[in-house]
C-alpha cells in the first residue's frame, strides 16, 4: 500500500494548499473583500486538517510501510475513507467550523466519521508495528531509531485521546470542548512530527552521501517518551487540560522534551555539511532554516496573536518541505522517472523561501498585536501591520506556486507511470 499512500498524501496536500490560499486571501488587505466571510473558518479548518494532519500522518504511514514493512491490508482503506469525509465537509461549508488547536473541527457527523476512520487506520498501522518499534527504539541507525519512536508516539496519541475524553466538559461550549479533547494528543502529535523530521533530515543527509551513526544521541528517545507520557497524564493531573497551569506545563514539555533533542541532532548533522545545488541539499538546508526560524519565534515568547501561527508554520512547513524532497527520491525509486524534473529545484526554493516570507509576515504583524484566526483587516489601520500582512501574502503566493508545481508534478509523474504500465500489459 506504499504507492497508494503516497498518492493520497499528495492529493491531501494539494487540497489543503488550495484552502490555505483562500485563508491567506481572506486576511490580505483589500483582497479579503473578495472572499465570503462565512466560509473563512471552514477553509481554515480544512487547510490545517488536510495539509498538516492528514498529509503528515499519511506520509508517516508511507515511511513505516517502506522501512518497517508489515502485512497491513486494512489501514490504507480506513485513512482513505477518513480523508474523503474530512475533505468533503471542509469544502461543502456545512456544519459549524470550530477553530480549536491541533485538530480544528467541523461540528458535523460527516467530519466525525472521517476523523474516526482516519485515526483508526493510522493507529492500526502503528499497532501492527509496535513489536518492531520496541525492538529498535534505541537503534544506532538514525532512520530506524526515529521511525521506531514515531510508532510508539502514535499509540501514545491514542492513549492521550482516551484520557482527554472525560475532561471535555459541555458540548455547548464548542471551542473549549474540542480544545480539551485534542490538547494532549495534539501536543504528542508534535513530538511525532519531530521524530519524523529527524528521520527526514538524516535521510536527506544520507542521500547527499553523509552517513550518521548514533551513539549517545540514540537515547534522546527517552526525552520524547518521557514527556509524551506526562502529556498523556495532563488530563488526569489537571482539572482542566487547557488551564493556565496545564498550558505552562505543555510549553515546558516542548521546550525541553522536544526542542533540546532536535537541536542536538541538528548539530550532529551540521558537523558534516554538504552544500550544493542538488534537490536534496536545497531541501535539507531550507528545511532546517524554516524549523529554527519557527523555534526562534517560540523561544522569543508567544502570545495569542499571529506569532503563534508564525511559530508552528515554520516548524511544520520544515517537515512538509523535507517530505517534498524525499518524494522526489521515491518517484525515482519507484521507477516512475529516471531524472528529476527540471523544475524540482525551482519548486523547492519557491516553497521554502515563500514559507520563510510567510512566517516573517505573520511574526511582524503579530508583534504589533494582530490577532490570529481573524477574517479581514478591520482590526487595524497600522501601516506596519498592513505591510506585514502584505509580506505574508507575497510569501503565500510563492509557497502556493511551489506547492502547486509539486502536486501537479507528482500527480503527472504517477499517472503517466500508471498509463505506461497499463499500456505495457
Amino acid at each position: 500500500m506504499e504507492r497508494p499512500l503516497f498518492l493520497l498524501s499528495i492529493v491531501s496536500l494539494g487540497l489543503g494548499g488550495l484552502l490555505a490560499f483562500l485563508v491567506a486571501l481572506a486576511r490580505t488587505p483589500i483582497l479579503y473583500k473578495l472572499f465570503p466571510p462565512g466560509y473563512f473558518y471552514h477553509a481554515l479548518v480544512g487547510h490545517v486538517d488536510l495539509a498538516i494532519v492528514v498529509f503528515l500522518l499519511t506520509f508517516t504511514m508511507l515511511l513505516w510501510n517502506r522501512f518497517m514493512p508489515k502485512r497491513d491490508p486494512i489501514s490504507f482503506y480506513l485513512v482513505l475513507l477518513g480523508f474523503l469525509g474530512i475533505a468533503l465537509i471542509s469544502f461543502s461549508g456545512k456544519g459549524t467550523a470550530v477553530p480549536n488547536n491541533y485538530l480544528p473541527t467541523i461540528d458535523h457527523p460527516l467530519f466525525f466519521a472521517g476523523a474516526i476512520l482516519f485515526f483508526s487506520g493510522f493507529w492500526l498501522a502503528s499497532l501492527v508495528r509496535l513489536d518492531l518499534a520496541v525492538k529498535n527504539i534505541f537503534s544506532k541507525d538514525p532512520l530506524i531509531n526515529s521511525l521506531s519512536i514515531s510508532v510508539v508516539l502514535a499509540l501514545m496519541m491514542l492513549l492521550a485521546t482516551l484520557t482527554s475524553i472525560p475532561k471535555t466538559g459541555s458540548h455547548s461550549e464548542l471551542y473549549l470542548f474540542y480544545e480539551r479533547l485534542y490538547w494532549a494528543p495534539g501536543h504528542i502529535h508534535q513530538f511525532l512530527n519531530g521524530a519524523v523530521l529527524l528521520f527526514a533530515w538524516y535521510f536527506l543527509a544520507k542521500l547527499l552521501g553523509v552517513g550518521h551513526g548514533l551513539k549517545l544521541l540514540r537515547y534522546t528517545n527517552l526525552s520524547f517518551l518521557f514527556f509524551s507520557a506526562l502529556l498523556v497524564l495532563v488530563p488526569v493531573i489537571f482539572e482542566d487540560p487547557v488551564s493556565r497551569s496545564a498550558k505552562v506545563f505543555t510549553e515546558i514539555s516542548y521546550a525541553i522534551g522536544l526542542g533540546i533533542p532536535i537541536f542536538l541532532h541538528a548539530f550532529n548533522i551540521l558537523r558534516r555539511p554538504v552544500f550544493n545545488y542538488s534537490v536534496y541539499s536545497i531541501t535539507l538546508w531550507l528545511s532546517m532554516l524554516l524549523y529554527f526560524l519557527g523555534v526562534l519565534i517560540a523561544y522569543a515568547g508567544l502570545k495569542s496573536d499571529l506569532r503563534v501561527p508564525a511559530h508552528y508554520h515554520g516548524a511544520v512547513a520544515s517537515l512538509t518541505l523535507a517530505l517534498m524532497g524525499i518524494s522526489y527520491y521515491l518517484v525515482k525509486e519507484y521507477g516512475w522517472i529516471r531524472d528529476f524534473p527540471k523544475v524540482a529545484r525551482f519548486q523547492l526554493f519557491m516553497y521554502g523561501f515563500g514559507m520563510v516570507l510567510f512566517v516573517l509576515g505573520l511574526y511582524f504583524a503579530g508583534f504589533k498585536g494582530a490577532p490570529r484566526k481573524t477574517y479581514g483587516t478591520g482590526f487595524t489601520d497600522d501601516p506596519f501591520v498592513l505591510l506585514s500582512l502584505g509580506l505574508m501574502m507575497v510569501g503565500t503566493v510563492f509557497a502556493v506556486i511551489g506547492g502547486v508545481i509539486f502536486v501537479i508534478s507528482m500527480l503527472r509523474i504517477s499517472l503517466k507511470s500508471r498509463h505506461a504500465s497499463i499500456s505495457a500489459n
